[in-house]
């Protein structure tokens, strides 16, 4: 099963996206508005992926990502926002940022491109307890 954490200040974006990749029996997905509340889920669950807005309140999605690689995550982290791929937005991947998928106005080739970053990842391992 693969797990996702979906980070968005818009609760509406969180509850697409989650339903679009509940969808898929492989998956299961988090969510959350509040980055806070997302370090601590990420500190507690091991996620496979981690799909992340970059504009957000309390903290841009630079400083989310260096947040989650200092707490020792090693999820692979998607970067899902309407930012354009300037200077600024490319230290996203300076912190460690594995993705960006634009939000230019076509959510389900926005969703397509997002569900196909996540087929590629590593198979996960199996809890033998699953």
């Amino acid at each position: 099963m693969t797990r996702i954490l979906i980070v968005d200040d818009d609760a509406d974006i969180l509850e697409l996206l989650r339903l679009e990749f509940e969808d898929d029996p492989g998956c299961t997905a988090d969510t959350t508005t509040s980055v806070a509340d997302a370090l601590a889920m990420a500190r507690q669950h091991p996620y496979d992926a981690i799909i992340t807005d970059w504009r957000m309140p309390v903290m841009n999605g630079t400083m989310f990502v260096g947040a989650l690689r200092r707490q020792g995550c090693t999820s692979h982290i998607i970067i899902y926002s309407g930012k354009e791929l300037d200077r600024e937005m490319q230290k996203v991947f300076d912190a460690g940022a594995n993705e960006y998928v634009g939000r230019r106005g076509n959510p389900e080739r926005e969703f397509d491109e997002l569900k196909d970053h996540i087929r590629k990842l590593p198979v996960p391992a199996q809890n033998p307890a699953e």
